[in-house]
């Protein structure tokens, strides 16, 4: 029996990173328009309790759908984005070994999918954006997942499989991880950004390669 049966990962700054280390969001609304200041006022915003999580991925989207976002554009728009290396191998390694492997990110889906097809992943807990024939952005869904969801979405996650908190990881790199590290049995920062994040996890990696966590993750 290996040492974890489940492992959760963030996306942004953990699967997935920009050479300047934007998020998904700061690229989205940098390119459709023309501010990225918009992410660091809306969180906190969030954290004084002045919008919502549902509301803050309204703004942004509905900001994008003015600035005229369609799905082909989206997915242009995410060209400065790319998988850390050694990615795909890390969640094929661990699924080879009867790891159950799920995203819980505050993350999109369609960039999810756009960057890592046919995701060696078991289960993904994102925002989720829909579009109708002709490629607009029809609605979307704001994942009740992200901050302190995170957590809750870990715990409802090993409730249903009948796997032991203890037996649950999670890699992440950022503040909004916090919750979700202190509720696993073991995580770990990788590249982290957040000094409340180092201290909420048991192992910290700082690598250009995803493959460098699984010594923590596997027997």
């Amino acid at each position: 029996m290996g040492r974890f049966d489940l492992v959760a990962f963030d996306v942004d700054g953990t699967l997935v990173v920009h050479e300047h280390g934007q998020t998904v969001w700061e690229v989205l609304n940098r390119r459709f328009t023309g501010d990225d200041g918009w992410n660091p006022q809306r969180y906190q915003e969030y954290l004084d309790g002045k919008l919502s999580y549902a509301d803050w991925v309204a703004q942004d989207i509905e900001g994008w759908k003015a600035g005229g976002a369609t799905r082909d554009k989206l997915v242009e728009a995410f060209a400065p984005l790319h998988l850390v290396e050694g990615t795909r191998e890390a969640l094929a390694e661990l699924r080879g070994a009867g790891v159950r492997t799920v995203v819980i990110s505050g993350t999109l889906d369609l960039m999810l999918h756009t960057l890592l097809p046919d995701p060696p992943l078991d289960e993904i807990y994102c925002n989720h954006i829909a579009f109708d024939g002709e490629g607009r952005i029809a609605h979307w869904q704001a994942t009740p997942f992200d901050m302190e969801g995170k957590a809750t979405c870990l715990r409802a996650v090993a409730l249903r499989e009948g796997i032991p908190l203890a037996r649950c990881a999670f890699v992440g790199d950022s503040s909004n991880d916090v919750w979700i590290a202190r509720t696993a049995g073991f995580a770990v920062a990788f590249n982290p950004n957040s000094q409340e994040l180092e201290g909420a996890c048991q192992a910290v990696v700082r690598s250009r390669d995803l493959r460098d966590v699984l010594p923590f993750l596997a027997d």
